[in-house]
Formats: structure tokens, sequence, C-alpha cells
């Protein structure tokens, strides 16, 4: 595999199956590299004929497509459509063929997470939008906390709100108030809109959110949960008596497991039905080779009697279903990392897309004939490249615990010869490594590099203990989990060359390889992406910093200096021999390039070896949706600083 072979993949995401099951609708996307972006078109693969066809055309980027209830028509979001066209807006197309229209757009910021009303005659979506008079100056006056996010940038003054649209009619903003909107649901009768939201003064300082009813029609809302929960995602049962929704109550931080809850639509204490499943719901496996897919949350089936939900086992994310009544639960699919998926309205059919570690996703179909791949964008260029296949192995870190690893070959090993390694970490901390395609991996593969990975303590896909133990804790077990790691694989196989060691990792794997630069220097060369190294000042500093405060058991930095400054690289930087490479991006705002910055000044100044690489441009999702040319020459600086020091 070559770095310019991220121009030939096809990468299919968020599939949409139609009501009756007989089609489904997907994102079709692949690099543009001309135009250093991407095209986003919808395709429709059909259950008759077994074939898959283009369905919108153009120069929009089309993404997010859902069906009307009815089966005739088909809602999506698109981007430069129109040439005066900044932001996504809302269109609709007929399911028989025919031109698409749109249907709404909102000034300066789009339009988020639609739904069709249960008559298709509506949509509810999300926006953005100014909270009061749009200011006249480009000054920003900052307020509250909440006031940037990674990927969207800064909107001081304004708030995410609800509205409604019928097709041919303007939109209806159903909310108003010091408060963002983050997802909503119809109910069966159309009559009404669940929604959530955290309404108190103090919100931009708490995880905890409530869901709120409202008329759908517009007036006041009731709250119908206590303030007990962090919830992120919302459904109404199809016999209108419950709403679920997924969540949970922070008693272990932000490493608590997201659950199932089941509360009366009118009203009543919620249950959780997912309690013996040990398992964070919606967590997903790692890959930089896909698009990403809405996570669905907790579908409810046909009759009310069931849920279906996605999440991560490791080696791969399946879905699942629990029962309602008995919280009893099934797993319906096996073998493939999957992370998006729709259920037809009979409940008889599921669309998925799944991957796995050397197969980037594909279109899957689960019904009475069983488990079936629908697509093969990707087969004959995968004919074409030696990919190696991770081998998968379990050691015993140093309390005596079974951890899982993983090791790649490289693609023309030879018995007898000597191999430099590179461990690979990944963010989080709670990011879970598995059958999740990674083009780096194998990009190190191909040069000739053995790639070593594992899930240390702290990681997710492991249940609610195995997460929680880092919380507060950074750079300690899983400092030590990574290295008894390595010491291990070193003794397990004799074709790693002990002197010639490399180590890298991004956002919170970034963290770690500052950590472990400042550690020890067992290793030759780092490698180190979207990284932090003071957790004094990331607290002010980052777009979400603030919040792990407490509910991620990090401190304050008036409060708990010693705390912060005792887990941060900068405070050790003097320890520091292994040469660094830097990777940032300018516009990062979950591990802004201060951090970056501070730690290469201070390599310098110690008399490390280092280079800072500054990405214009691009946020904390450089590796895995920024520019084509940006992502490819983030691998270059990568192979050329390895190469430099371990060959």
């Amino acid at each position: 595999i070559k770095i310019e072979d991220l121009r030939r993949f096809v990468f299919v995401s968020d599939p949409q199956i139609s009501p009756d099951g007989s089609q489904v609708a997907f994102v079709h996307t692949k690099i543009d590299y001309p135009n250093d972006g991407y095209q986003k078109h919808i395709w429709i693969w059909d259950r008759t004929t077994g074939k898959a066809r283009q369905f919108t055309h153009g120069t929009g980027n089309d993404s997010y497509p859902r069906w009307s209830p009815d089966g005739k028509l088909l809602l999506f979001l698109s981007g430069k459509r129109d040439p005066e066209e900044k932001k996504p807006s809302l269109w609709v197309i007929p399911t028989s063929g025919g031109e698409a229209r749109r249907v709404a757009e909102i000034e300066d910021t789009g339009i988020s997470n639609p739904i069709w009303s249960p008559d298709s005659k509506r949509v509810l979506f999300t926006s953005r939008v100014w909270e009061g008079e749009k200011p006249e100056s480009d000054v920003m006056v900052v307020r509250r906390l909440d006031y940037r996010l990674n990927g969207v940038g800064y909107y001081p003054g304004k708030r995410v709100h609800l509205f409604t649209v019928s097709v041919g009619r303007k939109p209806k903003q159903l909310t108003r108030g010091e408060f963002d909107v983050e997802a909503a649901t119809w109910s069966p009768d159309g009559g009404k809109i669940a929604l959530i939201a955290n309404t108190s003064e103090g919100a931009d300082r708490s995880f905890i959110r409530d869901i709120h009813i409202i008329p759908a029609k517009g007036g006041e809302m009731e709250k119908l949960t206590n303030g007990e929960h962090l919830i992120s995602g919302v459904s109404w049962s199809p016999d209108g008596e419950e709403i679920a929704f997924l969540g949970h109550d922070l008693h272990v931080s932000t490493a608590t497991n997201t659950d199932i809850w089941v509360i009366p639509a009118g009203g009543g204490a919620p249950e959780n039905i997912t309690a013996s499943f040990d398992r964070s719901i919606g967590r997903g496996i790692g890959s930089d080779l896909r698009v990403s897919t809405p996570n669905p949350g907790a579908v409810w089936s046909p009759d009310s009697n069931a849920l279906y939900f996605l999440t991560g086992t490791v080696p791969t994310a399946n879905i699942y279903k629990v029962d309602r009544h008995t919280c009893e639960i099934e797993r319906l699919t096996e073998g493939r990392t999957i992370d998006g998926f729709s259920v037809s309205s009979d409940g008889s059919v599921i669309a998925y897309n799944a991957m796995d570690a050397t197969h980037p996703a594909e279109l899957w179909v689960k019904d009475f004939e069983g488990e079936r791949r629908v697509t093969g964008f990707n087969d004959r260029l995968l004919k074409a490249l030696n990919l190696s296949e991770p081998e998968h192995y379990t050691f015993k870190n140093n309390v005596g615990a079974e951890i899982d690893g993983w090791i790649m070959k490289p693609p023309d090993y030879e018995v007898g010869k000597k191999y430099p390694a590179v461990l690979e970490i990944h963010g989080g901390p709670l990011g879970i490594y598995g059958d999740g395609v990674y083009q780096e991996f194998h990009l190190l593969n191909a040069a000739g590099y053995v790639v070593l990975y594992t899930n240390p303590r702290g990681s997710g896909g492991y249940g609610e203990e195995y997460a929680a133990i880092l919380q507060g804790q950074h750079g300690t077990v899983d400092y030590d989990d990574v290295m008894t790691f390595v010491d291990d694989a070193l003794e397990r196989f004799d074709f790693i060359d002990d002197e010639r060691l490399g180590v890298t990792g991004g956002s919170y794997g970034g963290y770690l390889t500052n950590w472990i630069v400042t550690q020890t220097d067992r290793f030759r060369v780092a490698v180190s992406c979207r990284s932090t190294c003071n957790r004094f000042s990331h607290h002010g500093n980052s777009d979400r910093g603030w919040r792990h405060g407490e509910s991620g058991n990090m401190g304050y930095p008036y409060k708990d200096e010693e705390k912060l400054m005792r887990q941060s690289p900068i405070r050790h930087v003097a320890n520091a021999k292994t040469p660094t490479l830097l990777i940032h991006s300018e516009n990062d705002l979950r591990c802004p390039v201060w951090g970056a910055e501070e730690f290469f000044t201070s390599l310098l100044e110690v008399g490390v070896e280092t280079e800072l690489v500054r990405f214009p441009d691009e946020n904390h999702e450089l590796s895995r949706s920024g520019k084509p040319k940006h992502r490819e020459e983030r691998f270059r600086h990568m192979l050329r600083w390895f190469e430099k020091y371990l060959k």
C-alpha cells in the first residue's frame, strides 16, 4: 500500500433501509483530489436486483439520507449544490426519481439531524442560530464557557434550536432561549416532540441533560426527566407509551457505561434495561479509513417490545437486541466492526456498514437469508494491495491481568531478519483498537516496520471498571500497560529489533507519547500527533477541557494545581532525550496547537532534536477527515521521521 492509495478507496456510510425493506440508501464517498476534498453522493442498493446505483448527482456533497415513512420521498443534506450555498441545507427527492428540491436552509449555520414526521409531511431539524440580533461587528464578545467546538468553530451568541418545516413552506422555530437542543424525535401520532436539553443556568458546567416534551405546533416545554443523567439520544416507542434514551448518571465520571433507559411518555421513573450488559452503548472501534456514520442510538422494534443498539465489544462492534420487558440481550451480528445500521419498518431486514482490519466498510444486509455483503467497491483495489492481517494475542500486565495486543508483521516478512517496530497508542483514552482498518498502520507495515498496538487500562470496550480506573490518573496504569506490552513483545517475538523502537499516537495517544518521552529513553524516536502536554492550562484552552474538572475527575487549576501538573509531560520535559516530531492542526480546538508549541519549545530548550509540523485550515480530525493532500503530507512526515531514526 502507498500513501497515494488513499485517493483510490471508496467509503460507504450511513445505511438507511426503506420502510418496506426493499432498498437501502447510503452515502458513497470518494476523494476529489483535484479539488482537495471529498465527493459525496447518495446511492441506493436494490434487494431485488442486488445492484447499487448512484441516486444523486451534481457537484453537491450529499449526506444523511432518510426515507419518508410512506416511502415516497428521500430527504438528504447537501452543501455546495448551489454556488451561493455555504452550509448544508435540506433537500428532498422523489424515490421514484426526479429533480431534488431544497426544502430549508438556515443562513450561516446550516441544518443538522433532520427527521421525518410519521405522516411524511413535515421534517424536524436543529440549527445553531443567533439568540437575538446578529451583531454587526466581527468582534466576539464571550459570556459563557461553551462558545467553541472542534470542527464547528466559534459561536458566541448562538444556540442550537429546534425547527420544523413542511415541504413547500418556510421553517418554523419551535424553541428559543438560553439553552441548546441536542437531539429530538417525534411522537408516533406526530402531535408532540421529545427533545434533549439542559435549560438550567449552569448548563455549561454540567454534562447533565433532560428530556422535554413540546407540542409539534410549538408551545411550552414540559420536563420529563429529573436532572440525574447525561442523555445523548432519544426515541419514542411505536405504541406511544414509552420513550427510550441513551444515558448514564456519571457515577464513575465520564467512564460510566452509557445504557438504554426507558421512561413512561407521561412521566415517571426511568428504568435501565441494559444494566446487566457491562459495555457502553454506542462506543465504536477506531479506524482512519472511513466516513463517520451517525450513531442510531436505541431503535425500537415495530411492536415496541425490543430495542436494537450498536456497541463495541473487543475486537468488533456489533448490533444487539434487548427485550424491553425481560432485559435479555441478543447479539445479532458477529465477526465484523459495524458503525451504522437501520431496520425496516416490520423489523425483518437490517442494513449496516461493516469493516475489518484489512477491509474498509461495505454495505451488508441481514434478513431471512442470513448476513451477506452486498457491495464491493474496494474489492479490486484490495486485491492489488498486499495488506498484512494483524495477529491478536494476550499478555499479562504488571498486576497479572490479561490485556489484548496485536502485532502486524511487514508484508515481506522474512524468517531470521530483524525489524524495527512502532508502538501505536489510541486516543480517548476511552478509544478502542480492534478490527478497524488503519491506513497508517498498513503504511508503516509496508515501509518495513512491525506495528504493535494494545488497549491499556482506561480503554473502552471492556466494561466500566476497566475504563474508570484511569479517571484522574493519566499517565499511570496506561503507561504501565503499554510499557509491559512492549517488554512482552520483545520477549515473545525475536524478530523485533529492541534497539530500533518508535512510538506514536494521536490526541490522548499523543499525550501518552509525550508522557513516554519524558519518562523513558526506551524509544529511539517518537511522533506525537494532536497532543497535549499541560493538564493545568488545557482546562481552559480546550473546547471541552473545563467539563472534565469534576465529571472527568481531573480537578481545577485554582484548586488542584499539583494534581494537574503531576500528570503533565511538560513538568518532566527535562528528562526527555527521544527525537520527537510534533504534528498539529492550526484549527484544533480539542487539543489546541499551543500544547504542541509549548512542548516543542521546551524540548528544544533541553536539547532534544525535535520538529513541529503545523497544518493550516485543519482541526482535530486531520487524520480521519482532513483535506486529502494534508492527510497524505502528514503520512510523509511521519514516515520521514521514522526512517531517519529507525532505518
